[in-house]
């Protein structure tokens, strides 16, 4: 089998980039055969937004590739902006079958969160997401809001998502179920996590650390305000913030102790940093898919504190492989930090089983056969 994995980068390295990465890899590792194409989004934003909705150049360019290369199948992850959905038409019409993973909501949100100042909002979901250009809710702009507004609306009444796509990927159950309430085909949805390649049994449990980690994008939906705020109600311990984003500078100007920014880091060292924690936690504000830090934390055998909200929920096991507090409560959180960092044998615990559900769903083994489930249903279709 060949595949051709077609990937827009972001500005700033995320998640998403380190999941295609990683999945072109396994591909490779198993025998398939891949040719990947990545694309930045360099230039003026005038120049992205005019061919974010569909661009000629991307339409030419991928089914050039197709007919040079031949694939059997193309795997799409983020398309915007430079790429745009017009990838999809365009390898149907060289004959190759597509498959498109999800990240994140922007087929049906504005801003592809389904969050607004820090509070979930549906209110576009299914319909004509005009009240997310009205809200500004795309980097706070009008232009670029509708920009994202077009490209959902106008390719929804095309049928670009019904006819050119033939198999969908969401990372967990709440996302394909907020996908299909949002009138993507639900038939072609297949759940698929993230995966990490195995560490090894860890050479020390986490009561032997008294460090809690959050790795990831420092940006307003992570909740690190909150979890800033809660810290400060914290005994003892010590806080590692792995990542950057917009909000680093205002993050590190707040008066906390025992809190230490260390930037972005390459995915090794990432992993190295959980493995010597007691715990991480993710404090989002809003759903997330499925955050690389979560399988990450089940390979280390580190048990994971999250908000109790959408696939973090679905995820993580409340008393089994982590902790959940409500979204956003500063006091929650504090407890909760306060209640691993005093019971050692509760992290253990909890740190035993979250290695176990890696090995039973997360490996890349078991990816492995997922995926190719996937592309085998899209190869049927097509």
């Amino acid at each position: 089998m060949k595949v051709l994995i077609l990937h827009n980068r972001y500005r700033e390295p995320g998640g998403e980039d380190a999941a295609a990465s990683a999945e072109a890899a396994l591909l490779r590792e198993g025998g398939v055969d891949v040719v990947e194409a990545t694309f930045d989004n360099q230039g003026s934003p005038l120049q992205l937004g005019l061919h974010a909705a569909w661009s000629r150049d991307s339409y030419r360019q991928v089914h050039a590739w197709c007919a040079a290369h031949q694939p059997d199948l193309c795997h799409v992850h983020n398309f915007w902006m430079r790429l745009s959905p017009s990838v999809h038409p365009a390898c149907h019409a060289a004959g190759v079958a597509t498959v498109q993973t999800l990240h994140n909501f922007r087929l049906m949100c504005v801003n592809g969160l389904l969050l607004r100042h820090g509070v979930v909002c549906e209110d576009c979901a299914g319909g004509v997401p005009w009240l997310g250009v009205v809200r500004r809710c795309y980097r706070d702009s009008f232009a670029a809001s509708a920009t994202v507004a077009g490209m959902i609306a106008g390719h929804r009444v095309r049928g670009t998502w019904d006819r050119d796509v033939d198999a969908f990927v969401a990372l967990s159950r709440h996302s394909r179920d907020k996908l299909a309430a949002g009138r993507m085909p639900a038939d072609r949805i297949f759940v698929k996590p993230n995966f990490v390649s195995d560490p090894g049994e860890p050479e020390l449990p986490p009561s032997a650390s008294a460090s809690i980690v959050y790795a990831g994008r420092l940006s307003p939906e992570k909740g690190l305000d909150r979890l800033l705020t809660a810290w400060r109600s914290v005994d003892g311990g010590r806080l590692v913030i792995i990542g950057d984003g917009p909000d680093r500078p205002r993050l590190e100007a707040q008066p906390n102790v025992r809190v230490i920014f260390i930037g972005a880091r390459r995915p090794e060292e990432v992993v190295r940093a959980i493995a010597s924690a007691r715990a991480v936690v993710l404090p989002s504000l809003g759903y997330e898919n499925f955050p690389r830090l979560l399988v990450e934390a089940m390979a280390c055998g580190r048990p994971a504190l999250v908000s109790d909200i959408g696939a973090l929920a679905e995820i993580v096991e409340h008393g089994r492989t982590g902790l959940r507090f409500h979204p956003g409560d500063t006091q929650g959180i504090a407890e909760t930090l306060n209640v691993i960092l005093a019971d050692g044998a509760l992290a253990d615990r909890l740190g035993v089983n979250a290695r176990a559900e890696y090995l039973a769903k997360y490996t890349p083994e078991r990816n492995f056969e997922q995926l190719m489930r996937i592309y085998h249903f899209a190869l049927t279709r097509r």
